[in-house]
């Protein structure tokens, strides 16, 4: 009886699949849609945008093309990077790539979100410039061209504005800041702990400036009980980090960096490190969302006062160095590779130093396929502060102090393979 009754379930199990396959192939199937809504005379299109994209209000906002998964099946790819200026707000570029039989029209828009403005006004920002910069290929279609309207908002009373999305009579002078705090709190019979942190922005980023000063503040309790006994661990990090970058030319510029440290963790009392620097780009600045080579080079000078004494037998000392950094970042339509080498040593000895190799590769290798390959590896001689006192057994479960290490290896692959529709899903907020 329970073999007879297995096999029913089995039977209705594979008739229930073959049910749902079956009405999936013609639930909502109309002339303008499924596999024959590529000839439909729409323009197909690619969103190649990143996780913090709203890609449903985009669909939602345009539903005048027909958005693809591939980048192969498209008319049109768009990329879009996103580069901050400070607490002042953000820049938005788009990049429209025509493929097909619109190869070669290719342009840029650019779109600048004010620091203040909500999620929402910044997705409706950047949607809007979608829609003008798909206005371009649209318009070349002979049946969907005349549909297409056009109108302009003018306003006397809207100042000039520059290059940067300031307004020339600021009386802040581009300076924006930012006050920030905040904890959380969690607690069980046997444990519970305390986490706040605190502090202060004060940005100010022009064509030729970029300022940044930023104190903060971080305290963290944790509190245990073990038997008869309650063990409690503090930590702080508190500091400042500051810089000062001049642009020089579309391809140099200089700075100075300063941080002030007060760290448990690092075993610092006090530090202050204060480093001046010039950096050269291969390619002019003004590409730096498509394409940048970059080599930097840095005098680092620190004065360390340290919470104990450490494995060199040191309470305090000031050092010297120079650190140099070479770095790519290219993102184009067929993805992104961004790779470097940071190499840097102390005067005093040249066996006190650091090496580290870092690169991420999200590459479209064939129609539907990617492949994302991610790996940072440190080469680590200079941890100067280990302190020499043993540390305890709660303090190296709970990284309370840092530890000696020779390394550090972080890495990351994975891939993902798309196949069936050449539609992307529409936008669709049920459930």
């Amino acid at each position: 009886m329970w073999r007879g009754d297995y096999l029913l379930m089995k039977i209705l199990l594979l008739t229930g699949i073959t049910f749902l396959v079956l009405t999936s192939f013609s639930i909502g199937q109309d002339p303008t849609s499924g596999s024959g809504s590529m000839n439909n005379g729409r323009l197909s299109v690619y969103l190649d945008l990143e996780y913090w994209a709203d890609k449903g209000f985009i669909k939602q906002e345009i539903p005048v093309v027909n958005y693809v998964r591939d980048k192969e099946l498209a008319d049109v790819q768009i990329i879009m990077s996103r580069h901050s200026a400070g607490k002042a707000g953000t820049h938005y570029i788009l990049s429209f790539v025509g493929r097909e039989e619109f190869e070669g029209m290719d342009h840029d828009l650019k779109y600048w979100a004010n620091g203040s403005a909500t999620d929402h006004k910044i997705r409706e920002g950047y949607t809007k410039m979608i829609k003008i910069g798909l206005a371009l290929y649209i318009a070349s279609l002979d049946d969907t061209g005349e549909k297409i309207s056009v109108d302009y908002l003018a306003n006397d009373t809207i100042k000039e504005a520059n290059g940067n999305g300031g307004i020339e009579n600021d009386p802040w002078r581009r300076w924006v800041f930012e006050i920030y705090g905040g904890g959380y709190f969690d607690a069980e019979e046997t444990r519970n702990s305390t986490h706040i942190r605190y502090g202060f922005y004060a940005d100010k980023v022009t064509k030729d400036w970029k300022i940044r000063a930023r104190p903060y503040f971080n305290y963290n309790e944790r509190n245990y009980e073990i038997e008869d006994s309650t063990v409690t661990t503090i930590t702080r990090r508190d500091g400042f980090h500051g810089y000062l970058i001049k642009s020089i030319s579309d391809h140099w510029s200089v700075g100075v960096f300063n941080n002030l440290l007060s760290s448990t963790y690092h075993n610092m009392d006090f530090q202050v490190e204060v480093s001046p620097g010039i950096e050269y780009n291969l390619f002019p600045y003004e590409e730096a969302t498509k394409r940048s080579i970059t080599l930097a080079y840095k005098i680092d000078y620190s004065y360390n006062n340290y919470l104990h004494k450490t494995i060199y037998k040191k309470n305090e000392e000031s050092l010297w160095g120079h650190s140099l950094v070479l770095s790519a970042d290219f993102r184009q339509p067929w993805g992104e590779i961004e790779a470097g080498v940071t190499g840097s040593h102390h005067f005093h000895d040249f066996n006190s130093n650091r090496v580290e190799l870092f690169g991420r590769m999200d590459f479209r290798i064939f129609k539907g396929f990617a492949l994302t390959l991610e790996a940072d590896f440190e080469f680590i001689n200079d941890l100067v502060a280990i302190p020499m006192k043993e540390l305890s057994t709660e303090e190296i479960l709970l990284e309370q102090r840092r530890r000696a290490t020779n390394y550090q290896f972080r890495g990351h692959i994975g891939f993902t393979y798309t196949f069936g529709s050449d539609l992307s899903g529409d936008f669709n907020p049920r459930f």
